[in-house]
């Protein structure tokens, strides 16, 4: 099962400025997520920075807000799985997975935004997508992505602005590669991960593959950058209490 089995040590995040701190980030990959700045900087109720997305062009969803996952906050988790029909959560979890279990929830956010990172995706207070990336064991400089949008958001923009959150965010950590298991009928996270490039292989119908990191426009990736540097000091915060 993606993204559960791995167990990483703790790596101690470093502060710097804004995109030329981050020499891995793909700025001039082939394709960019954003022409224009897609992202305001706002500041939440409990005075954490956090991500609007601006209305997109084409798009039936409102505004867009995307901020880290707080660590052992299992509810925004839960919020999304249940919004995800049979067949999403099997394409997601590359197995029939009826239930999020406690065991599997806590696992899940147990996130230090540094060897895993989690980013949640909500209207209104409504959490309805998740981005997360895990630092894998065989090489620091790689990272196991993956994306979750429920079933009523889905085809609408969601997973892009999650990928380019979660690979600036990982990008910040130093990795520079991204890791991609898939399930091959998985059209909307294959059409995300194709442009990337990297080579993908077909065994037992799941894809596997290394790309490069998305693109994102400089003054969003900036934004990102300052999000993602207080969730690590959030929650080596947490860890030390």
């Amino acid at each position: 099962m993606p993204l559960l089995s791995a167990t990483h040590g703790p790596v101690t995040a470093e502060e710097g400025g804004g995109p030329r701190d981050l020499p891995h980030a793909s700025w001039n990959a082939p394709w960019a997520l954003w022409v224009t700045e897609e992202f305001r900087l706002i500041t939440t109720d409990d005075g954490t920075p956090a991500l609007q997305a601006r209305a997109r062009p084409g798009s039936f969803l409102p505004e867009v807000t995307i901020y880290p996952l707080d660590r052992g906050d299992v509810r925004p988790l839960q919020r999304v799985f249940d919004g995800l029909s049979p067949r999403s959560r099997q394409m997601r979890f590359l197995a029939a997975t009826p239930y999020l279990n406690p065991e599997m929830a806590a696992q899940l956010a147990d996130v230090d935004h540094e060897t895993r990172g989690c980013w949640v995706a909500a209207i209104g207070g409504e959490p309805i997508g998740i981005g997360r990336y895990i630092r894998t064991a065989e090489d620091p400089t790689v990272a196991e992505v993956a994306l979750e949008v429920v079933d009523a958001c889905q085809g609408q923009g969601v997973g892009r602005l999650l990928l380019g959150v979660v690979g600036t965010a990982a990008a910040d950590a130093g990795i520079t590669s991204l890791l991609w298991l898939m399930d091959e009928d998985n059209r909307r996270v294959r059409r995300l991960a194709a442009p990337l490039g990297g080579r993908f292989t077909l065994e037992c119908g799941v894809l596997e593959g290394t790309t490069a990191l998305p693109s994102v426009a400089p003054l969003d990736a900036a934004q990102i950058v300052r999000c993602a540097r207080a969730a690590r000091r959030r929650a080596a915060a947490r860890t030390a209490a």
